[in-house]
């Protein structure tokens, strides 16, 4: 295996400057050392456990954990490391990916080199507190053309699938037809996986696609047609295929638009992401995708995409769907008048974190400047968001667009709608993810001329709800995690007439049955191979709040949530400046 490192130099993709993604592993036998800001390793590929790669492991192995969670209950168990309330993750685990940036003004040179620095020195401290410094890492660094290249010949060699597979063969963009993608479904749902050569051409012909698109895609509605807009999906493949029998296939009369977080907690990530990457490439102008909080390594590795990748197939697609994933747009402008996104609207500008604000509606950081739409169409959106990033991104307005960029980000992913106006504190992160009230929702419609915003995010009982007068949220996953009892939904919308508004309507349905499969799953395959990836956990009872600190659930508080009244202590204990930040160089309270 490759030694682990860490690459800083720059890379050249598609005649522009592409900043290598820089990562962090923390391996450690403390919280204590949790508690500091982590380091990822290098990595390299893992050939495939199984000699039987095209078929579906359907039982969980004796003795393994399983580390299924569980939605909102009355006592919920919640792991969380001591002093970090926000982030599931504790003493030997991942922190994730620092970005992969554009780096061609010196300032960004400057952050990257700050960064790099950093990362260097706590490498060695994960070196030394694992035993196998040369395990597999996710890739660090973003690929070249030359490298993809290289990638899609290996693919090449793997090799025919065994002779009784009976299944479709991808070759090339032009194989997809109707009877590709027919089979494609009927085979997954018989449990019967893609040859792995097929599936690594159809990553690598996506990422191909996905790089010429653009931060914000443009969708126009076909005359006397829908578009239909599906929310969050996860993994759940059998709910899948009954979207596309309620909704309708995809095609160039009837686009659609899947609006992130295909993958993760269900346990068919695997088949909802190359059915929908199939799609991609049959129909690349009219089925168009945006990335969600799931579509990024730290979620991958904690919430079971990263392990089902290794179980199905290898650890290497894993890697390919992350540059995919990096080059997927943030969102979609149809009709130049209804803006689709994954999360929601950019926070507060300066960015402010009060210490003691509540989730009472009227405690609130008041309405401020909104970034334009060209200001999000200029988002370099080929990054990683590190799970120090949101805490980092509390500050002073700045003029850094590698800052702008990260801050806008985190916000289009992360932020959830609240019912008061201005901005709140998220109960999803910590510090630096807000909620949004109607206020600021009207605000940034009206400064860009849209008649309503559309997300998704949150599980909502009804499958879709109009959160704020211009602000629907629709959640396509029924029964999420086997336990929710919501109802999933998708959106189809009509062309305006002249000078009217774009006709929305909301399409609910209920849960069909899927194979006896466990939500979290293929988790189990990281914990048993690749155990220098998690961390152990101290547990606590809380209420009301998701068992890995990241809920899909809407309208819980944070485990660590601050009563006003505790405000002025807060702030003298923890030496906070204006912005919400902890002040450099403090001493010991």
């Amino acid at each position: 295996m490759a030694e682990a490192k860490v690459k800083a130099s720059l890379s050249t993709s598609k005649g522009r400057n592409r900043l290598p993604l820089l990562g962090s592993v923390a391996v450690a036998a403390s919280l204590s050392v949790l508690a500091s800001r982590s380091t990822r390793t290098g990595s390299n590929f893992l050939a495939p456990t199984s000699s039987n790669a095209n078929t579906l492991p359907t039982q969980i192995d004796a003795g393994v954990v399983n580390f299924q969670d569980s939605p909102p209950s009355a006592s919920t168990s919640t792991w969380y490391s001591s002093g970090i309330s926000t982030t599931a993750f504790a003493a030997s685990a991942i922190a994730s990916a620092m970005g992969v940036a554009a780096a061609a003004r010196g300032q960004r040179r400057s952050h990257r080199s700050a960064r790099t620095a950093a990362l260097k020195r706590r490498l060695a401290v994960a070196q030394s507190a694992t035993e196998a410094a040369d395990a597999w890492m996710p890739r660090m660094e973003g690929w070249t053309d030359e490298q993809l290249e290289a990638e899609r010949q290996r693919a090449k060699s793997f090799g025919s699938p065994e002779t009784a597979y009976t299944g479709p063969r991808y070759k090339g963009p032009s194989s997809v037809d109707e009877t590709f993608l027919k089979g494609l479904l009927e085979s997954q749902a018989a449990g019967i996986l893609l040859p792995k050569e097929d599936a690594y051409l159809i990553v690598l012909d996506v990422i191909d696609l996905l790089r010429k698109e653009t931060t914000m895609g443009r969708v126009s509605i076909p005359e006397g047609k829908e578009l239909t807009v599906v929310g969050d999906l996860h993994g759940q493949y059998w709910d899948f295929l009954n979207v596309l029998k309620l909704a309708g296939m995809p095609s160039e009369e009837a686009p659609f638009i899947f609006n992130g977080d295909f993958v993760d907690r269900g346990s068919w990530s695997i088949e909802v992401i190359l059915s929908i990457f199939a799609l991609k490439l049959k129909y690349p102008n009219a089925v168009f995708l945006n990335r969600g909080n799931h579509e990024m390594i730290e979620a991958n590795i904690l919430y079971g995409f990263c392990g089902e990748c290794g179980a199905k197939y290898d650890m290497g697609l894993f890697d390919l769907f992350s540059e995919a994933f990096r080059n997927l747009p943030l969102c979609h402008l149809v009709e130049d008048r209804v803006l689709v996104l994954h999360g929601g609207l950019p926070g507060p500008d300066p960015r402010i974190w009060m210490p003691g604000q509540t989730h009472d509606p009227t405690d609130a950081i008041p309405l401020m400047a909104l970034p334009s739409l060209d200001q999000l169409r200029d988002v370099d959106r080929y990054t990683e968001i590190t799970p120090t990033d949101y805490s980092d991104s509390i500050g002073p307005t700045s003029e850094d667009k590698y800052v702008r960029d990260q801050r806008i980000l985190i916000d289009l992913l992360w932020s959830d709608p609240r019912g008061g106006d201005g901005y709140g504190p998220s109960y999803r992160k910590g510090k630096g993810v807000y909620t949004f009230g109607p206020d600021v929702t009207d605000a940034f419609c009206k400064n860009n001329n849209l008649q309503c915003v559309v997300r998704s995010h949150e599980v909502k009982a009804g499958g879709y709800q109009w959160d704020h007068p211009k602000l629907v949220s629709v959640f396509s996953a029924p029964n999420y995690l086997d336990t929710g009892r919501n109802k999933g939904a998708y959106l189809k919308m009509r062309r305006p007439t002249k000078d009217g508004d774009v006709e929305i309507t909301g399409h609910a349905y209920t849960a069909v049955k899927h194979p006896d499969l466990p939500s979290m799953h293929w988790q189990e395959h990281i914990h048993a191979n690749y155990p220098h990836l998690l961390q152990r956990m101290r547990k606590k009872n809380v209420q009301n709040h998701d068992a890995f600190g990241d809920s899909d659930f809407g309208g819980f508080m944070n485990i660590d949530e601050w009563e006003v009244d505790e405000a002025e202590a807060f702030q003298e204990a923890f030496k906070l400046d204006a912005y919400g930040r902890e002040v450099k160089g403090k001493e010991s309270a």
